[in-house]
């Protein structure tokens, strides 16, 4: 438990830093970064694909504040394909048809607006695919997470969701005031609640090995 408050303490600190007008270098990759090193370090307790999403997403994080966007979007298509092997591997129970149905009518609504209302206006090549792309993967990990049935998984799922859904719309579709809170509140709050949650779950981790093992 005090490590759970330490990490979060500190997580706080960077996330506030972020919002702060004090200068660093790439100060927006602090936050998710110290999660990935905690998760990495605790990675048989955490899971190994958790780990993964973590510091694939910090890599985005750092390639977004290089303006590298497609370097960005392939950085978290990875984290997401992490993130669904450590849902699909950590069920404690199969889904049944229903639930798998049920849960996939939200996100594919979702989609059908995403790919109606955003996907056509990025830029036409390989930003245009890349996005269809990421859309589908971000989509898919929501999904597992919902198949979770868990409720903090399911909304740090969603605020992903939500946080890169405005900033598709403020960067394709029309500027959004005060883009970098809508944008970054959710997504900071996001990876919180995700890595919180694996570090308190019976988990088995993307080699199958068995949590505290």
């Amino acid at each position: 438990m005090k490590r759970i408050l330490f990490i979060s303490i500190i997580f706080l600190t960077f996330s506030v830093l972020y919002f702060s007008p004090v200068q660093l270098p790439s100060k927006l990759t602090y936050p998710v970064a110290f999660l990935a090193l905690m998760a990495l370090v605790d990675y048989k307790n955490i899971g190994v694909c958790m780990a993964l999403g973590l510091l694939f997403s910090a890599l985005g994080d750092w390639e977004g504040t290089q303006g590298n966007f497609l370097g960005q979007m392939g950085c978290f298509g990875l984290g997401h394909m992490a993130y669904i092997g450590y849902f699909v591997s950590t069920f404690k129970t199969q889904p049944t048809y229903k639930q798998l149905i049920s849960y996939f009518i939200p996100c594919f609504i979702i989609g059908f607006f995403a790919f109606v209302n955003v996907v056509p206006m990025a830029p036409t090549g390989i930003i245009r695919v890349g996005v269809s792309i990421y859309c589908v993967l971000i989509l898919i990990m929501l999904w597992t997470a919902l198949l979770h049935r868990d409720v903090w998984f399911a909304l740090g799922a969603t605020l992903f969701v939500v946080s890169d859904f405005i900033l598709a719309w403020n960067k394709f579709v029309s500027p959004i005031d005060h883009a970098s809170w809508w944008i970054m509140v959710p997504y900071y709050a996001a990876q919180w609640l995700l890595f919180i949650r694996a570090t308190s779950v019976e988990s088995v981790a993307c080699s199958c090995t068995s949590r505290g093992k």
